[in-house]
C-alpha cells in the first residue's frame, strides 16, 4: 500500500501520514485534545452526520462546529490565551446561539443522539438576566395581551409606507435589538383572525387547541381565517364534534420561552394551559388537537417543564397534530375532494419529530395527482422568529429547495405550520398555505 501511494503521489502532497505512515509509534504523538464542555455534548466525535440536515450549515456554523468550537473555547480557556477565548466567543453568540434554528433535526442524523440545538437553548437561558427572565415569565401571564399587542402592532404597521417601517425597524436593530426586533419588509403578513370562540358538545371526538400564531399572522390570502378555520370547517363537514376550551386567547404551547432560553416563562405556561386542557379533555379522555406542527410538538414538551412532582398528573394527557387527525378520523368521511393537477408539499421538522410526514403526504395526495417534495427538502429555519430577525438564515436554508421547486408551476403550494409557510413563500415567491386551508377549498360545495 505504501508503494502504490508513493507511485500515485510521489511528493507526499495527499493527505501524508494519515492513513499511511512509516513513524510505527505516531499513535502516541499528535494526540487531539477533547476537552469536556457539556455533559450532552462530550459524547460527540465530530463525524459530522448532522451537517447535511442543519439549516444553517451554508450560512453560519452546523452543529459539529458548534461543539467544536465550545471546544476551543475551553482549550484558549486553558492555555490561558485570552485573545483567542475572547475573539472565538464575541463571533460565537451570533455564529452559533443566535443563528440556530434550534429544530433539533440533528438528534435524528447523529449516531449518538445529540441534540445541539437543545444545548443552544440552554446557552440562550444562561445568558439572559434575571430581570429578563422575570419579564418572560410575566408575559406569558398575560399573554392575551401580549398577542393583542402584536396585533394591533402589524395593524399599524401596514398603515405605515413600507420604506418608513423599514427605516424605523432598521435603527432600533442598529440599537442593538437584533434578536427582538424584525427588519420590516414588505411581504410581512396582516394580523390574523382571533383565536375560535368556545364551544362545547356533549359527544365530543376531540379538545381544539388553535395555535396563537395563527391570529399574529393572517393567512398568505389574507382573506380566510387560515388553518383554524380550516380545520373547524373539516370538522363540521365530516360531522366530527370538537371541544373548544375558553380562555385559550391566554394560553400558549410555550415554544417561545422554550426556544428562547426562559425556562421560568415555560413553567408559568406549561402550569396555565396543561391544567386548561386537562380539564377540558376530560382529565385526558379526549385527544387534543393543534392546527400547527411546531406547536403541536411544542404541546408534547410541555409536561417537561413542569416540576417533577406534577409531571404524572398530565402525563396521559394525547396531543395530536391537525394534519394527523385529518388523515385518520376526517378523510374517510369528507366529501370527495376536487382535485388538482400538482401541489409542491413542505414537511416541516416538527413534522418529522412527530412522526407525521406519512399523514401530511396523505392529506396532500387526497387533493392533488401530484405531490412534489423537493430532494433537497430540509428545515427552513424560520424557526417561528429567526426567519424575521435573522433572514440570511432562511433565505441560506431555503434557496436549494426554491430554485428546485420553481423549475415548474404547481397549481397549489403548501406546508402545515404558519411560519414555515412564510418562510417557504418569501423564498420561492409563491403562495405557501396550510394543506388544511387547501383541503377546506376542495371539499367545499359549489357556491
Amino acid at each position: 500500500m505504501r508503494e502504490l501511494k508513493r507511485l500515485c503521489d510521489p511528493s507526499g502532497l495527499l493527505n501524508p501520514g494519515v492513513l499511511l505512515n512509516d513513524d510505527p509509534t505516531v499513535h502516541l504523538r499528535q494526540l487531539k485534545a477533547v476537552p469536556t464542555v457539556d455533559p450532552e455534548l462530550d459524547a460527540c466525535v465530530e463525524c459530522g452526520y448532522c451537517e447535511p440536515v442543519c439549516p444553517t450549515a451554508d450560512v453560519t456554523t452546523t452543529p459539529r462546529q458548534r461543539i467544536v468550537l465550545q471546544r476551543q473555547i475551553a482549550l484558549a480557556t486553558a492555555a490561558g490565551d485570552e485573545e483567542r477565548r475572547r475573539e472565538l466567543t464575541a463571533d460565537y453568540e451570533y455564529a452559533a446561539v443566535d443563528s440556530c434554528a434550534a429544530d433539533s433535526l440533528c438528534v435524528t442524523a447523529c449516531p449518538v443522539g445529540i441534540d445541539t440545538g437543545a444545548a443552544m437553548k440552554r446557552l440562550r437561558a444562561e445568558r439572559h438576566s434575571p430581570r429578563a427572565q422575570r419579564t418572560a415569565r410575566t408575559a406569558a401571564r398575560h399573554w392575551q395581551a401580549a398577542v393583542t399587542g402584536v396585533r394591533v402592532g402589524l395593524t399599524a404597521a401596514h398603515a405605515v409606507p413600507t420604506p418608513v417601517t423599514r427605516a424605523a425597524t432598521g435603527m432600533i436593530r442598529g440599537l442593538g435589538a437584533t434578536d427582538l426586533v424584525p427588519l420590516w419588509s414588505g411581504d410581512m403578513p396582516r394580523a390574523g383572525a382571533p383565536r375560535p370562540t368556545p364551544r362545547s358538545a356533549p359527544d365530543a371526538q376531540a379538545v381544539f387547541f388553535a395555535a396563537c400564531v395563527g391570529s399574529l399572522f393572517a393567512p398568505e390570502d389574507g382573506s380566510s381565517g387560515g388553518s383554524a378555520a380550516a380545520f373547524l370547517r373539516l370538522c363540521e363537514l365530516a360531522g366530527v364534534p370538537l371541544v373548544v376550551p375558553t380562555g385559550t386567547a391566554g394560553l400558549c404551547c410555550g415554544t417561545p420561552w422554550q426556544s428562547k432560553g426562559y425556562p421560568a416563562g415555560h413553567r408559568e405556561m406549561a402550569e396555565r394551559t396543561l391544567a386548561a386542557l386537562w380539564a377540558a379533555s376530560d382529565e385526558a379522555r379526549l385527544p387534543v388537537v393543534c392546527d400547527a406542527s411546531s406547536c403541536t410538538h411544542g404541546l408534547t414538551q410541555l409536561t417537561a417543564a413542569l416540576a417533577e412532582e406534577d409531571r404524572a398528573r398530565y402525563g396521559a394527557l394525547r396531543f395530536v397534530d391537525s394534519v394527523t387527525f385529518t388523515a385518520e378520523h376526517l378523510l374517510p368521511v369528507l366529501p370527495q375532494p376536487r382535485r388538482l393537477g400538482s401541489l409542491a408539499l413542505h414537511p416541516t421538522c416538527s413534522t418529522v419529530h412527530l412522526g407525521g410526514i406519512d399523514d401530511l403526504r396523505a392529506v396532500a395526495g387526497a387533493v392533488a395527482d401530484t405531490v412534489t417534495v423537493p430532494d433537497s427538502w430540509g428545515c427552513c429555519a424560520f424557526a417561528g422568529d429567526r426567519g424575521l430577525l435573522h433572514p440570511e438564515v432562511t433565505a441560506g436554508a431555503t434557496a436549494a429547495q426554491a430554485a428546485e421547486i420553481n423549475e415548474r408551476d404547481h397549481d397549489a403550494y403548501a406546508s402545515c405550520n404558519r411560519t414555515c409557510e412564510m418562510g417557504m413563500s418569501r423564498a420561492t415567491g409563491q403562495p405557501y398555505r396550510h394543506v388544511l386551508e387547501v383541503l377546506v377549498e376542495a371539499v367545499e360545495p359549489p357556491a
